[in-house]
């Protein structure tokens, strides 16, 4: 590994993750805590594509660094006093079920929160299972992480006795932690039948049954953070009771998921049941995994394209579509576009980590920074791009523009 390379490398993806924070970045009239103002709230992208507060989004860039203490820990508030269901299930129309404590996928600048995709409704009508009949698994999780994140920058942990709707912080990250349609040890994630629930966000348009990949590895991340949160508070009980979870969970995802015959993880055990590009690579980067075999199949995929192109990274290997019309076996958005087969910058941070693991290489992060560069006038980085280039979507996006530096600036750290 060349350091002075990587040096630059991270200063270029540091002064892109600012920029990118900053355009993300917009002063609201909204009506949070019971009053009119006007307040920074980070979007998910430069171009407002998504016209909300988005849980996910926000917590992923947190793990920067680069937001703020006292816009991050407002962006905390938000979700736990707006976003976060009572200790009762909320039954909408269409069948859709909010589990006591589940929280939103987004929240309306009216301090309304809506816990599915797909919609800027927060009423009853929140749509008709398309999105799955639960909310998706990954929100109860990033909020848990954005919290500790917000510790970690401004050791703050008296607001985890700070109350909010009666219910102290620490209290309702151990309710959103305890989640919804687990499987019979209390671990895993499912969606079956009735249980139809959307592993995370990127990919809400397809769907996929029995265990999942994404969301468990949420979860085992959560109970990681949550470790670190009662760490910090010397709850020795609880500290240990999370670490074990953690623990348990991570040998439950190698037992699930891991295809020993190819070095993959897969997505789901039920629909869905293939190789997961963006979770086989965030598996390593969450350290339950750096198996030469799982490292050895991100780089040959890198190499010959199967899986990378500018950077980019597609959900699903090229040469194993589930058909000659969908990626995934099911998929609302159409072939190669969107979480269907186009290509994304969102897993780019966690691909390169496996890539220097592998073999100390950080090309995939240059191959980015080159693309952005080119296409800087278009509004690079991109949400996505289909393989030709000339379909882009989500412009200054800010999981594209953050991530890479996070897992960046993780490379340069390891080698100090």
């Amino acid at each position: 590994m060349d350091k002075i390379r990587l040096e630059r490398v991270v200063d270029e993806l540091r002064t892109l993750a600012v920029k990118t924070v900053t355009d993300c970045t917009f002063k609201k009239s909204v009506s949070y805590f019971g009053v009119e103002s006007d307040i920074n709230v980070l979007l998910p992208s430069g171009d407002e594509k998504y016209r909300s507060f988005w849980v996910r989004d926000a917590a992923m860039m947190a793990e920067s660094g680069l937001v703020e203490n006292v816009d991050l820990k407002r962006y905390v508030e938000i979700i736990a006093t707006h976003g976060q269901n009572g200790a009762s299930e909320r039954c909408l129309e269409n069948g859709l079920r909010v589990p006591p404590f589940a929280i939103a996928d987004h929240i309306n600048y009216d301090g309304n929160p809506v816990f599915f995709p797909g919609t800027y409704s927060s009423g009853e009508d929140q749509g008709k299972g398309s999105f799955g009949s639960f909310p998706p698994f990954c929100d109860n999780y990033y909020f848990i992480i954005m919290v500790d994140a917000y510790l970690l920058q401004s050791e703050d942990i008296d607001i985890l006795n700070t109350e909010y709707s009666s219910i102290v912080l620490s209290k309702r990250l151990e309710y959103a932690f305890r989640g919804y349609n687990l499987d019979e040890d209390n671990l895993l994630c499912v969606s079956d039948g009735e249980r139809h629930t959307v592993d995370w966000g990127f990919v809400d348009t397809v769907r996929k049954s029995g265990k999942l990949l994404m969301a468990s590895l949420l979860r085992y991340n959560a109970a990681l953070s949550m470790e670190h949160i009662f760490a910090l508070v010397s709850n020795t009980e609880r500290r240990e009771y999370y670490a074990n979870i953690a623990q348990r969970i991570k040998q439950r995802i190698i037992d699930t998921f891991y295809d020993a015959d190819t070095g993959w993880f897969y997505s789901a055990t039920g629909i869905g049941h293939q190789h997961d590009v963006w979770a086989t690579a965030y598996a390593v980067f969450s350290g339950i995994t750096q198996d030469p075999h799982v490292l050895s199949a991100l780089c040959a995929a890198y190499e010959n394209k199967t899986a990378v192109l500018n950077g980019y990274v597609r959900h699903i290997l090229t040469n194993e579509d589930f058909s000659d019309s969908s990626a995934w076996e099911s998929s609302l958005a159409a072939l190669n576009t969107y979480q269907n087969g186009a290509y994304w910058a969102t897993p780019t941070g966690w691909y390169a980590y496996s890539l220097y693991k592998y073999n100390g290489s950080i090309d995939i992060l240059e191959d980015f920074l080159l693309h952005t560069e080119k296409n800087a006038d278009r509004g690079a980085p991109f949400e996505w791009t289909n393989e030709m280039g000339d379909k882009v979507s989500g412009l200054n996006y800010g999981t594209s523009g953050v991530l890479p530096y996070i897992a960046a600036k993780r490379i340069l750290d390891e080698l100090k």
